[in-house]
């Protein structure tokens, strides 16, 4: 009866955790007046229309895992303490701290609740217009397919991301009787789920044509053909990114991703800022702003080998920053173009030089102007890479060969464009999530060197339960990470004993 204390408290607590919030405008749906105006079928259409913009804040939420996995993949750097930054970071790796009275707890615990109540409301939704035959129109126009499609994609959302990042999640849908015992699954059945829901959307738009309100998704016109197109998408990165090691990574249905990746987005999916409203990225803006996050040097030396891959001392600073001129053989453009070079670094040095850089991101600096400019968050150029892996596995080399030459490799950054070796082309698709994707997506550089067995050793390869739900559910405390002793977890299965 463990499970079900917690579904019950799910039911109440985390309904009243998204009732205040700005993009959820309802109801505590245990209130009888929210069930009243739940019946209302513009009140579920307004529901619906929140849900992409409830996934994508808990995803790139400053109190989330983005910055955290973000210097744990040693992508981005920063020795503040500040959202898990410092200790996820930390050289040799430590254990993750899952303790409720941890300082920096909520890293987790926002994101595991977040999902979690975007999840309900989609599933209540799905209740409302498949299980209740709730139609729902506007003015003429019947928007019950284009409803049902949002809620699906945002399901697909929701329990695709749990697997993602936890160890184990439970399996939430519009057909779970939260009333009943619930035990936990392990990530790649709640992956499999999102997989399903990620189907149904997809049928659904492929028999049906609609067109998104603008404030859905701003900053660009979304049909039934886009929104097909990014669950596709997800779908693929879902299958891609999940491995815990290279070993799971080479038995991915390949297949199946490239079947999802070649009818993927055609687009880059990149909401528009409205300064902080409804729409903004706190990943982008500490990521990146002055003073804050900056490029580890990990990525500065996959961008100019001439830079080193790590900061050993204050005497790395007697290395010349990169040429001023683009072209240069071996070197990759976007060092000029994406990154910003810098004289010095604000962290602390006895927290280790191993946090120090001579290089922040700057490609997206014109949202951190005014908050009001696209937030490219998923790229063609992934959707690109998604299908080059795809083949890579087939194997088919020279389609997956003939992706990457014409594609941001060649276009933007201006290196060779990459031989017939099978290593070769691994190593630039490796390249090019790192370099390209940089800042994009929650995770993409953390599950990229995951399947790649090239986190640092100690790193979790996953995160437990967060420890407020662990104690809910009165359920043992778990964690994993760290080395020696005091290591938690399986090596190989919960923490990398690799790196890169």
């Amino acid at each position: 009866m463990k499970t079900y204390k917690y579904l019950i408290l799910f039911s109440v607590v985390i309904s009243v955790l998204l009732a205040g919030c700005e993009s959820l405008d309802v109801k505590n749906e245990n209130d009888p007046d929210f069930k009243m105006s739940f019946s209302d079928p513009s009140a579920v259409r307004g529901v619906a229309g929140s849900l992409i913009n409830s996934w994508f804040l808990t995803t790139q939420n400053y109190d989330g895992p983005a910055l955290m996995l973000w210097v744990g993949a040693d992508a981005g750097t920063c020795s503040w303490g500040n959202a898990n930054m410092r200790w996820f970071s930390n050289e040799p790796r430590v254990a993750f701290d899952n303790t409720p009275s941890y300082a920096d707890a909520q890293t987790t615990e926002n994101y595991y609740a977040g999902l979690y109540s975007t999840l309900s409301y989609a599933n209540d939704v799905l209740t409302k217009v498949i299980k209740e035959d709730m139609v729902i129109t506007t003015g003429d126009v019947d928007d019950t397919k284009m409803v049902e499609a949002t809620a699906r994609l945002a399901q697909g959302l929701c329990l695709g991301y749990l697997g993602l990042l936890f160890d184990k999640a439970f399996i939430v849908t519009e057909n779970t009787d939260i009333t009943l015992p619930t035990a936990t699954s392990p990530f790649k059945d709640v992956i499999d789920s999102a997989l399903v829901s990620l189907d149904k959307c997809i049928a659904i738009c492929g028999s049906n044509t609609f067109d998104i309100p603008s404030e859905w998704i701003p900053g660009m016109a979304y049909s039934n053909v886009e929104i097909g197109q990014l669950a596709n998408t997800v779908a693929a990165m879902l299958m891609s990114y999940s491995p815990r090691s290279k070993a799971e990574n080479d038995a991915v249905n390949w297949a199946k991703v490239l079947t999802y990746a070649n009818n993927g987005i055609t687009y880059d999916f990149a909401p528009k800022g409205d300064n902080y409203v409804k729409w903004y990225s706190n990943y982008k803006d500490y990521a990146n702003s002055s003073g804050w996050g900056q490029t580890d040097m990990r990525i500065v030396n996959m961008l100019d080998g001439r830079f080193p891959s790590k900061f050993e001392s204050a005497n790395t600073w007697d290395i010349l920053p990169a040429a001023t001129t683009s072209h240069t053989a071996g070197i990759d453009d976007r060092v000029f173009t994406d990154f910003q070079y810098l004289s010095s670094c604000p962290f602390r040095v006895e927290r280790g030089y191993y946090h120090f850089s001579s290089y922040r991101f700057s490609r997206y600096d014109q949202y951190l102007v005014t908050y009001t400019e696209i937030m490219p968050t998923i790229l063609k150029a992934e959707n690109d890479l998604l299908k080059a892996e795809a083949l890579f596995h087939q194997p088919s080399l020279a389609a997956a060969q003939a992706i990457i030459n014409a594609g941001t490799r060649v276009t933007r950054g201006g290196l060779a464009p990459v031989g017939a070796n099978a290593s070769d082309i691994e190593e630039a698709i490796f390249h090019e999530r790192n370099i390209e994707l940089f800042c994009t997506g929650m995770g993409i550089e953390f599950f990229t060197l995951r399947k790649a067995d090239k986190l640092q050793e100690g790193t979790p390869l996953h995160l437990p339960i967060p420890g407020q739900q662990l104690e809910v559910n009165v359920m043992d405390y778990y964690t994993f990470g760290g080395l020696g002793a005091s290591q938690q977890g399986t090596p190989g299965v919960d923490i990398s004993n690799g790196g890169w």
